[in-house]
């Protein structure tokens, strides 16, 4: 079974949310390696998937979105850990602004339980993608 490495998962899923459909990602069932696609970018040293029809050897990956680790993962951690401050968090990530909401977490002493939630719940989320793909989570 091929290995998927987490943070480039991640990563990936995260760049085909933010690429408003002009990136796609897609993970070779042979190797595991992801391969980013847009007009802008080619692999010249692996071979490179179409974004349409013949890929039957790979996997498309969702948006972090769809796996519920995007925008939205701030929110449910908001709902539990921030609860008095649902509307300036929701307010930060409305205006983008990340740098907010770390001060936040500072100011309420809730930056570890960020990370925490973070990672568990990404970890989670993208291992359940690679077992109904067949792929392995490593890192």
């Amino acid at each position: 079974m091929p290995t998927v490495d987490l943070d480039e998962l991640e990563g990936a899923a995260m760049m085909v949310e933010d690429g408003g459909g002009t990136v796609t990602a897609m993970v070779s069932r042979e190797t595991g390696m992801i391969h980013l696609l847009n007009d802008e970018y080619t692999d010249e040293e692996a071979p490179i998937p179409t974004a349409s029809g013949g890929n039957e050897g790979y996997v498309p990956v969702p948006s972090a979105a769809t796996l519920g680790i995007g925008d939205g993962l701030v929110l449910r951690f908001a709902a539990t850990y921030l609860a008095d401050d649902q509307d300036r968090v929701r307010d930060l990530f409305r205006d983008r602004n990340t740098e907010g909401f770390a001060r936040l977490l500072e100011e309420r002493g809730a930056a570890e339980d960020w990370e925490r939630f973070h990672e568990d719940v990404t970890r989670t989320a993208l291992q359940r993608w690679c077992e109904e793909n067949g792929l392995q989570l490593a890192g």
